[in-house]
């Protein structure tokens, strides 16, 4: 049987001879993710006797890609080069990045296996020979599902609740018909409702208490003219009878649209289909076992769950600079997270729904009160820093756009949770890290996106993040005039010397400088300064005088950059198929 196709290829809706313009660096955003991958290696089909790579292109590579230019393309630095110079046009340079993201994708090792291979921040897609269309199971005029998480509700989300578990009255008063009308307006279709299936008991015509409590959710849910994803939490004894049971429940009520099942294991899915052949089913994966996930018919789709604050790479930091670093990170990882929503649906025929891991926490803090969850690594000291400041609400709405943005590319969805127990009315103030994971209370601090439109955020991920996390809501200085000339050494405005010899530049004839009275020591006090201080003395860049701490602003950032896109390729080109997130 001959091979089905797949490619890998840049998404024009989003790069594209009018957008490509607003890319702030067209060779970090592109090469550092394509020249990370087989050692930065591609062939050509059939082989040439050749091997290519980011430093060095077949010489006919322009042609291959369709572009009549003189440009000398022979390596992938002359692209942007020869943008900037003019000799190509926009549209050409999409071309040619597309025929390189191609040619890596088509060069790659076990693709079909790799929900990451075709990975590059989000702005590439994969085609398929036959990909099935994405259907809307919430919206008739074609919106995903966009869902908010019941926490709290049937299943313990401590962190959410006052550290409690709910009793069902308790529950009845959290989720009013209020709260419905609410999501409603706030533009969401759905409810996730997890639900501990052992509740079902197997018993056809007797219903629980809590199956009557979910009965009259159901109808308030329905009231708002909202649906329903029931979450099976298998925690306990399953069974396939109570499986069944579960499914015949769904499959009666009208406002439940999909039911998740509690594993991928296939008699759950014969037992619910025994009962309901129709009722759309989801079966929860991970990154890591996404490739074992199996479409038993058309109705059956992927619940991935994404979880960003799992691992100590994800959530450790100790210093101010460290926190903002941290949800640069997290910016950039949201945009990452498209490709195994694209390699579900090309490769495993089925859409896929994220059940959870949508929220702007970027720590474990929720658990810090709980020592059998949370190890204290410094990541919790400092969150009123974030209260008022403008940098981090600029940085919590990109992470908000960049995040329904690549959940919209699958079925949707599901936001981590509502509102906090007790907290009956929003401030719009996110004053505590709890907040930042339900949806009332980011809406309210005006962190999400509308989501009147279809596509809310197209080009939520056409640029990486702004990499200003070195200095927050720090204004570099006024350029300060030209220091006294030292004769042998540069002047420090922090300590009001002379430090550190360093041979003059030369010069195409001698002058003479002019006398300063200054001593400067040959070597400085280093115990007398911090560190970083210490080392990163002025420097005249671009005829602009900077201070120590503005150096060494822009050095933590390039360095922090750096690490950053080093630990995302290898994070997810080489942990996904473990089924854990590897530790940077």
């Amino acid at each position: 049987m001959k091979e089905e196709f797949h490619d890998c290829v840049i998404d024009r809706d989003i790069v594209n001879a009018s957008t490509i313009s607003k890319i702030n660096n067209v060779g970090l955003n592109f090469f550092a993710g394509l020249c990370g991958k087989n050692r930065g290696v591609f062939v050509m089909d059939p082989p040439d006797g050749n091997t290519y790579g980011c430093i060095r292109f077949p010489s006919n590579f322009a042609i291959l890609a369709g572009v009549d230019t003189e440009a000398e393309i022979s390596d992938s630095n002359a692209i942007v080069e020869e943008m900037g110079k003019g000799s190509i046009s926009s549209a050409e340079t999409v071309d040619l990045l597309d025929l390189f993201v191609r040619s890596v994708y088509s060069s790659s090792n076990a693709v079909a296996t790799s929900p990451y291979a075709c990975d590059l921040g989000g702005v590439s897609t994969l085609v398929c020979q036959e990909k099935n269309d994405i259907p809307s199971l919430a919206d008739p005029n074609g919106k995903p599902i966009r869902s908010v998480t019941l926490a709290g509700a049937f299943t313990d989300a401590h962190w959410a609740t006052g550290g409690k578990t709910l009793t069902l009255s308790e529950v009845e008063g959290f989720y009013t018909a209020k709260d419905f009308s609410e999501m409603k307006e706030l533009g969401l279709n759905t409810v996730q409702i997890p639900f501990p299936v052992i509740a079902f008991s197997g018993h056809f015509g007797f219903a629980s208490d809590e199956q009557k409590a979910l009965e009259a959710m159901l109808k308030l849910v329905a009231d708002a003219d909202l649906h329903a994803i029931i979450a099976l939490d298998g925690s306990g004894e399953t069974g396939t009878k109570h499986i069944g049971a579960a499914a015949a429940f769904a499959s009666k009520n009208e406002a439940v649209i999909a039911l998740i099942l509690p594993s991928l294991e296939e008699e759950y899915t014969k037992a619910a289909r025994k009962h309901a052949s129709t009722l759309p089913l989801m079966l929860p994966v991970n990154e890591g076992n996404l490739d074992l996930f199996v479409a038993y018919d058309k109705n059956i789709f992927p619940a991935i769950g994404l979880d960003h604050t799992f691992s100590v790479g994800d959530v450790a930091s100790s210093t101010s600079v460290d926190d903002r670093n941290k949800l640069f990170y997290h910016e950039a990882l949201a945009c990452v997270a498209r490709a195994p929503l694209d390699y579900a649906t090309c490769y495993r025929k089925a859409p896929a729904f994220v059940t959870f891991g949508f929220d702007l926490s970027i720590d474990d803090c929720i658990h810090q009160d709980d020592p059998s969850m949370f190890k204290d690594y410094g990541q919790c000291n400092r969150f009123d820093e974030t209260v008022d400041s403008d940098w981090w609400e600029r940085h919590r709405k990109s992470l908000a756009e960049r995040q329904v943005f690549t959940f919209e590319v699958g079925l949707g969805w599901s936001f981590s949770a509502w509102k906090l127990y007790g907290d009956d009315e929003s401030t719009g103030v996110i004053d505590g890290p709890a907040k930042l994971k339900t949806l009332r209370d980011v809406a309210a601090a005006g962190l999400l996106p509308s989501l009147e439109d279809k596509t809310p955020v197209p080009l939520a991920c056409l640029d990486g993040p702004v990499s200003d996390f070195g200095l927050g809501d720090d204004t570099l200085a006024p350029s300060p005039g030209p220091p006294p000339d030292c004769g042998d050494g540069w002047w420090n405005y922090d300590w009001d010397a002379c430090e550190y010899w360093i041979p003059p530049p030369p010069t195409i004839a001698p002058t003479e400088s002019p006398t300063v009275g200054c001593h400067c020591p040959a070597t400085p006090d280093l115990d007398a300064m911090d560190s970083i201080s210490a080392s990163l003395v002025n420097h005249n860049v671009g005829g602009q005088f900077m201070a120590n701490n503005d150096v060494a602003t822009a050095a933590i950032s390039g360095v922090a950059i750096g690490a950053i896109l080093a630990t995302v390729v290898f994070k997810f080109r080489n942990g996904y198929g473990r089924g854990y997130t590897e530790l940077p």
